[in-house]
């Protein structure tokens, strides 16, 4: 596969991963402005519950991330197999490359792709909650 085609592709699948992230992260603060979890019942209980929520979330979309970048990884032939391309894209979205799956050098555009959109999708996932927990101390803690 040549390179542009790779790197056309690998940015796409980047957008649609940034799109899901911003689209799950507005749906959780509309629901958390109309709910006011912390609000109603400040406690220490409630405050673990929201930001367990918030992380849970979160960690949802990381997922569908991961579960398109190893459909894709399969949908072009660069692994065979469900398990293996799922394990390479797990491992190389969160940047931990193990090496011992690698992909060949007509597909190896893509993996780095991979890395790139979960290194932007952890820092967006890092933002969000440091908004979050910034916002509920600056309200709570006065």
């Amino acid at each position: 596969m040549q390179v542009l085609i790779q790197i056309i592709l690998g940015s796409g699948i980047l957008l649609v991963c940034v799109a899901i992230h911003l689209l799950v992260a507005a749906r959780m603060i509309v629901f958390l402005r109309a709910y006011k979890p912390l609000a109603d019942h400040p406690t220490a209980g409630t405050f673990f519950k929201t930001v367990a929520g918030v992380i849970a979330v979160l960690l949802i979309s990381h997922t569908l991330h991961i579960y398109l970048w190893a459909a894709t990884i399969w949908f072009m032939g660069a692994l065979p197999g469900y398990e293996e391309p799922l394990y390479f894209a797990l491992v190389t979205y969160t940047t931990l490359g193990y090496g011992d799956v690698t992909l060949s050098p007509d597909h190896r555009i893509l993996g780095a792709m991979a890395s790139v959109t979960g290194i932007l999708m952890f820092g967006l996932t890092t933002a969000f909650i440091v908004g979050f927990l910034s916002r509920v101390m600056d309200t709570h803690m006065r």
